[in-house]
């Protein structure tokens, strides 16, 4: 992706969403608190959420931490007894942090004071309930949010887990990112991830408006780049993206800076670098060692990797012994299934050798015999490609019914769809959804604003759940928010937040969002006009397969907008766009060899053609301009009942000035089949079909007033464009 063509419109973003950021203030936040201490069920946690946001809070974060430690030690050493704190200070700094609350609550209880103890232990278990509420922290999309990282680590460590170590995690170009903490219980064996996210409150340090940092790459250059030197998650993340970029030794210094830090996780992202071939420091016989040095410290996903490295002999020999133990003891602290799985993964993936496909199906299979639902459900979607229904069906459900949400997605697609089980169905969906699957959550959105499989329209619900979906980094909900603000469907509705949805999902490379950046450029919609730049964004976006971006730059080449006006080469991008399917390219092709008025173009066997591929996608311009090359006779014989069946169909399909030519035809004197009733039918039915309000008060006085005739419907007729 050529990120440089987004970068002259980034700056206005930036600047716009400075100046949208909230008034500071603490009265509301401090109201909530008091209301939360007295009667927590009498507020929402969203509400006591979005109300600590707008404050002095966040910006306070490590000023208010750090009273708190100095209040501990100082009570620790002796030099203050904990009831002489001023616990309501302390806490109300930092109203979100978990601990020092609990400190307060423990500390009033000692000493008897259960009143000052109980305002506390509301505001811990009101807080540590809205974050738990409804997540898992599972998966990215069921993150659990929350302000700080060192929240999160207090929430952890109160919940009984033992941190391993932390790493970052990005989503769609560095739009997002989520700290991932590798965890396991104390006392216990399992290890698993734990997914946090905090945009919104790193949003509101940046002074930014959520969700639209990672248009200007902001959550990377002042969040992870600046956190560095001191965070080797932070440090870790700067290798991943070198790793990315193709900057090996950059990636490679990076993680072992990362590791001398404490990142564990490090050492896998440079084992793997060591795999590929890429480290100047290791070579691949010495690759073992940092996945051995991961698991040593407690990660047991690098033994998967050591057993892969084994099976497949990669800087050792082959020991097909040594890799069934590691795998056995990687499964004693994974998922049940998931070590195969994970293994799976590694033998159909080509990152370091040939995908192994026997092996990746022993795997898949040995964890699905284990019940992994991930594995039904990477099954499931094998067979469904196959059009093997009957073992979908078996395996989808087995997934689905384990409670892994994008499996629910899947079935409840295929029961609505297929199946046409709409109560099960969308069942299904919305257990999905509650999940916060971005799909599920999109899909939803689709068929309240369609009112689709006899479900009741409801715009707001639908807005809603297109908003969480694009929240969650699901880029055609992104899209459909920059829509719906477009079209002045959604409250509020901005030009400049459409822009920056499209240009948030238009960096993270999806097509149609980069043709909507186009589309704004070329308008000057939500930034400045700018039609060069338009035909840049289009340019790439058709390269890539975008047929609607192909259709747009042909119209900037047609009409010399941005570009130097050249024929031949819209005639080259409506073809493009045409060939990709695109209706309204075939019409406008058909009508270039139709119209164009140059002999070096004109070519009514190429528009016809073009015209009838478009009336065969649907189209109502392709049956009416095909209609109009019967009517006159151009480049075939005039065949008038021929014309009035295709200016029928381009009626039925709501064409205006189709109705209005089957008018004139019912109206004609010398008609055999004359018939008033049918003028005024069809003048009825073009008055409904235009979009022009002069036209349509001529069509509607003409239909009262029953005086149309010939001459008067010719005289509507002249002068309309040609469509």
């Amino acid at each position: 992706m050529k990120k440089f063509l987004f970068a002259p419109v980034i700056y206005l973003l930036a600047s716009c969403a400075a100046h949208t950021s909230i008034e500071p203030g603490d009265s509301e936040i401090r109201r909530l608190t008091e209301q939360v201490a007295s009667a927590p069920d009498t507020v929402a946690y969203e509400d006591f959420w979005v109300a600590y946001l707008e404050s002095q809070q966040p910006l306070n974060n490590i000023a208010a931490r750090e009273r708190y430690q100095a209040e501990l030690s100082a009570i620790e050493s002796g030099d203050k007894s904990c009831e002489a704190v001023d616990w309501k200070a302390v806490t109300n700094n930092n109203i979100l942090s978990l601990t020092p609350h609990l400190s307060a609550a423990e500390c009033y209880e000692s000493v008897g004071q259960l009143e000052a103890a109980n305002y506390h232990k509301n505001l811990f278990e009101f807080i540590a309930t809205g974050i738990l509420s409804g997540r898992s922290g599972e998966y990215s999309y069921s993150a659990f949010e929350v302000g700080s990282w060192a929240d999160a680590e207090d929430l952890l460590t109160i919940s009984g887990y033992e941190i391993i170590d932390s790493y970052f995690e990005f989503a769609n170009s560095r739009n997002a990112i989520y700290r991932v903490y590798n965890v396991k219980e104390v006392g216990g064996y399992q290890v698993s991830k734990i997914y946090f996210d905090n945009a919104r409150f790193l949003h509101r340090l940046l002074a930014i408006r959520y969700p639209f940092a990672g248009t200007s790459d902001q959550l990377y250059t002042d969040v992870i780049q600046v956190l560095a030197s001191t965070d080797y998650a932070a440090r870790h993340a700067e290798g991943i993206v070198f790793h990315a970029e193709g900057q090996y030794p950059q990636a490679e210094q990076a993680y072992l800076d990362a590791i001398v830090m404490g990142s564990i996780s490090a050492n896998i992202s440079l084992g793997r670098l060591c795999l590929s071939g890429k480290t100047e420091k290791f070579a691949v016989n010495e690759c073992a060692q940092l996945f051995v040095a991961a698991a040593d410290l407690g990660l047991e996903e690098a033994k998967v990797y050591l057993a892969y490295i084994a099976f497949m002999g990669l800087g050792i020999d082959p020991d097909k012994e040594l890799a069934t133990s590691l795998l056995s003891s990687a499964e004693q602290h994974l998922k049940k299934g998931q070590a195969e799985y994970e293994l799976y993964s590694l033998f159909a993936s080509e990152e370091f050798n040939s995908a192994n496909e026997s092996g990746a199906t022993q795997f898949l299979q040995a964890s699905a015999n284990k019940g992994y639902p991930v594995a039904h459900f990477t099954q499931a979607i094998g067979y469904l490609e196959q059009n093997d229904y009957y073992q979908f069906e078996q395996l989808i459900q087995k997934a689905s019914g384990n409670g892994f949400s994008p499996a629910q997605f899947f079935y409840a697609s295929y029961l609505l769809e297929k199946k046409k089980e709409t109560s099960k169905g969308m069942a299904l969906l919305n257990e999905a959804a509650i999940a916060g699957n971005p799909a599920a959550l999109f899909e939803r959105g689709r068929i309240t604003q369609l009112g689709a499989h006899g479900q009741p329209v409801n715009i707001n619900q639908s807005i809603r759940d297109y908003q969480a979906a694009a929240y969650r980094n699901h880029l055609p909900a992104q899209l459909k928010m920059g829509i719906l603000h477009s079209k002045n469907i959604i409250a509020n509705a901005n030009a400049d937040i459409a822009y920056a949805w499209y240009l948030l999902c238009g960096r993270a490379g999806h097509l149609e969002c980069i043709t909507n950046m186009g589309y704004s450029a070329e308008n000057g919609y939500g930034v400045e006009q700018n039609p060069t730049h338009a035909a840049q964004l289009y340019r790439l976006a058709a390269a890539e397969g975008s047929a609607n971006s192909s259709a747009r730059l042909a119209g900037l080449y047609e009409a010399g907008n941005g570009v130097e006006k050249d024929l031949e080469q819209a005639i080259y991008y409506y073809t493009q766009a045409a060939e990709r399917g695109l209706a309204s390219a075939m019409n406008k092709l058909g009508l270039i060899y139709l119209d164009s008025g140059s002999d070096s173009f004109n070519n009514y066997p190429e528009a016809l053609h073009w015209f009838e591929q478009a009336a065969n996608q649907n189209s109502k311009y392709g049956y009416f301009n095909q209609a109009r090359m019967y009517e006159q006779g151009l480049g075939v014989e005039v065949d008038l009942d021929r014309a009035m069946s295709l200016y029928e169909e381009a009626s039925k399909r709501g064409h205006g000035i189709a109705s209005l030519k089957i008018a004139e035809a019912y109206s004609q004197d010398d008609n055999p089949g004359k018939n008033l009733d049918q003028v005024r039918y069809y003048l009825k039915l073009a008055t409904e079909q235009s979009d022009d309000q002069q036209l349509k008060k001529i069509l509607e006085n003409c239909a009262d007033t029953e005086e149309c005739n010939v001459s008067h419907l010719k005289q509507f007729l002249s002068g309309l464009p040609a469509e």
